[in-house]
């Protein structure tokens, strides 16, 4: 069995990835919107994608693949802890680091470290923390922040370790495959609302009646006309969810169940 993660080797996703895979075959990809394609074409049987950080919020590749892509479900939920560390291809003083790579969100992430012990050096946004420690393990006098895999993985020096400003950021990914799970305590589904007055509000009020505790509730831009959006809802299961879902369905524009799954395993 093949299962999907955002490469290279290194990434946080590669490491949960790994941690779930078993016997399965890990697949390496470059971007999620390439995973989820792949995934709905058969090419895995199943995938590991990001799809919310405690800090920056959701991951809108994820979530925008997940609007667009149908017949692909949750399977299951892990949470990690993301803890950031720097490294280079040997020793350095503060001083001789001249450009730090990384993605987005770990530069993001370590904005204070940075800036009272980097301040000078140029930063270089990647698509990942593995890609950006690969590359400067051949670029003299650049550093990266990156998980501690990648020392190994890559022949790096640590310089310096959890150099996060939270202690409590943790990332939430998502086990996806084409099969439902016909239990779990939690429900991820996407909905789009009438265009009329208090559209929202008669949605939400189904689930406050029902007694449905929402954790979570993300808009998206629905990509045709300004103003059109599409809402992911995270909620607790209860024994009135099946009524709720054929209510929404009647209120809403549409109405996606992205799955049931087991939630909160680090």
């Amino acid at each position: 069995m093949k299962l999907g993660f955002l490469g290279p080797k290194g990434t946080f996703s590669f490491e949960v990835a790994e941690n779930y895979a078993g016997k399965s075959e890990l697949v390496e990809f470059a971007t999620i919107t390439e995973i989820i394609t792949s995934l709905k074409n058969d090419e895995i049987a199943e995938a590991i994608v990001p799809i919310e950080n405690s800090i920056q919020g959701g991951v809108t590749e994820t979530m925008d693949a997940l609007i667009e892509t149908d017949g692909i479900f949750v399977k299951e939920e892990r949470i990690a802890k993301i803890k950031h560390h720097l490294m280079a291809n040997r020793k350095y003083e503060w001083k001789e680091i001249k450009e730090v790579y990384s993605h987005p969100q770990a530069l993001a992430q370590c904005r204070t470290y940075l800036e009272k012990n980097l301040k000078n050096a140029r930063i270089n946004q990647v698509s990942s923390t593995a890609l950006a420690a690969k590359e400067i393990s051949q670029k003299d006098f650049c550093a990266c922040i990156a998980n501690i895999a990648c020392v190994e993985e890559y022949g790096l020096t640590l310089l310096a370790s959890d150099i996060q400003e939270n202690e409590w950021n943790q990332t939430k990914f998502w086990l996806m495959s084409k099969t439902q799970n016909e239990e779990g305590n939690q429900m991820s589904l996407l909905f789009s609302t009438k265009h009329k007055p208090g559209a929202l509000y008669r949605v939400l009020r189904i689930f406050n009646e029902n007694q449905v505790n929402l954790t979570k509730i993300e808009s998206r831009p629905a990509k045709t006309e300004l103003g059109d959006y599409i809402f992911l809802v995270d909620l607790e299961i209860n024994d009135a969810i099946d009524s709720v879902i054929e209510l929404l369905k009647a209120e809403c524009k549409s109405v996606k169940i992205l799955g049931r799954y087991e939630g909160g395993k680090l």
